[in-house]
């Protein structure tokens, strides 16, 4: 009995081990060089257009929603807000559009590109509840990092990162500050970017009890706190902050309906954005700005979709296709019919190590029925009862050519106890 569950134990690790590591070394063998398609608004022709790779090499096509080619000058040309440098360098600058006249002071002033992706969701990303509370307004030329923690919790402990010592005056008087401002403790959430390398600081978003939003900074060393209007029943799920200067926003917030808004700082804080098919769970969304438009852009590994919106963020013109990475290569529709599953140590849209299934669909009946055949023949030609080694056959019908490999590692019982 001891044999036989070491048996199985060593058969089951195989299969996993396998549907683990051979998607990696056919990756490796075969390799996937297809990026994501680069898609945009031209202001000057007021059509959508994109640039992505279609073959192997340099195949890049350059090409506008209707299908027509451009070479890569005429291409940048279409897009002059991004590539106003270069406009600089051929004399095109100040150019012309709608009637109104931008130089480069003009181009850069409005240039940002905000950016939220599935890894930002707080259960995407792992994260030890201390954080740096900044000095907002440090009297300095950049912002530095402060000698103690803040621990968010049934207070805000306040911790001296030196001699490991609960600050006691600090935690009262932030703790006090929020409870003031109507704040109900626990701390449910908080975010705010962990950085000095960035052109001001917003401090921290705090989630209460209740889900009521708050800002909370410290400037000149004592707290500053902002109550964060909200809509009744409106629930927080995730904000990612971008402090840039020049910028009314502070970066996005994300509903728990998955709706998605621009987090300004007035007494209308938020601005929705319209997106339909957008999935924070998958998807990657830039916002690009520039003295016209905004455009959003989200896409998977599938589909990119793009909305183009006037400066009210109302928007104007929509458009999706189906990205040239998400073609099927042989290579991969082969692996697909020989094995049911891939099993992936990680995924593109979390910062955790997950075991993730990828199943192969119907398609992997072909390789299961083969195996199966296989592993018949192999048992026959060994002549290993068949009935006696039904479990074994019923993994390989199971498993494909996985569980085939893992037979033929570890024989049948019969010959194992023979030999």
């Amino acid at each position: 009995m001891t044999a036989r569950i070491a048996r199985w134990s060593l058969i089951a690790l195989t299969v996993v081990l396998l549907a683990i590591w051979l998607p990696q070394v056919k990756n490796l063998l075969f390799e996937y060089r297809f990026g994501k398609t680069q898609l945009f608004y031209s202001p000057v022709i007021e059509k959508f257009i994109y640039t992505e790779l279609v073959g192997a090499g340099h195949q890049f096509v350059y090409r506008d929603q209707d299908g027509r080619d451009y070479d890569r000058e005429a291409f940048e040309q279409l897009i002059p807000f991004i590539y106003y440098k270069n406009m600089e360098l051929w004399g095109k600058l100040p150019l012309e559009l709608a009637g109104q006249t931008f130089d480069k002071a003009a181009i850069r002033a409005e240039r940002l590109v905000l950016e939220f992706e599935p890894r930002d969701l707080p259960e995407h990303s792992p994260r030890i509840p201390l954080f740096p509370l900044l000095e907002s307004n440090p009297g300095r030329s950049r912002l530095r990092f402060p000698e103690d923690i803040l621990r968010p919790g049934a207070a805000l402990t306040f911790i001296n990162s030196d001699a490991n010592r609960r600050e006691s005056e600090l935690t009262d008087s932030f703790t006090r500050a929020l409870a003031k401002a109507g704040f109900v403790f626990p701390v449910r959430a908080t975010f705010a970017r962990v950085s000095i390398l960035k052109a001001f600081d917003a401090g921290h978003f705090l989630i209460d009890d209740q889900g009521k939003l708050f800002q909370l900074k410290r400037v000149a060393g004592a707290p500053w706190v902002r109550s964060v209007p909200l809509s009744e029943g409106f629930r927080v799920r995730a904000i990612k902050i971008s402090e840039n200067q020049g910028s009314d926003f502070l970066g996005f917030l994300l509903a728990e309906d998955s709706r998605l808004f621009l987090l300004g700082q007035g007494d209308d804080p938020l601005t929705p954005l319209e997106l339909p098919g957008y999935d924070p769970e998958r998807m990657e969304l830039k916002l690009l700005f520039n003295p016209l438009y905004r455009t959003a852009i989200y896409s998977d590994r599938q589909e990119i979709h793009a909305i183009a919106m006037d400066r009210a963020f109302k928007p104007i013109a929509r458009y999706q296709r189906r990205m040239a990475m998400a073609a099927p290569r042989l290579v991969d529709t082969l692996w697909d019919s020989l094995t049911p599953v891939n099993l992936q140590w990680r995924t593109p849209e979390s910062r955790y190590p997950r075991l993730t299934p990828q199943w192969h669909g119907e398609k992997a009946a072909i390789g299961m029925s083969m195996a199966l055949v296989l592993a018949l023949a192999w048992l026959r030609w060994r002549r290993a009862p068949l009935l006696g080694n039904w479990a074994s056959l019923i993994l390989v019908a199971l498993t494909g050519f996985l569980g085939l490999i893992a037979l033929l590692l570890f024989p049948p019982e019969a010959e194992s106890a023979s030999s």
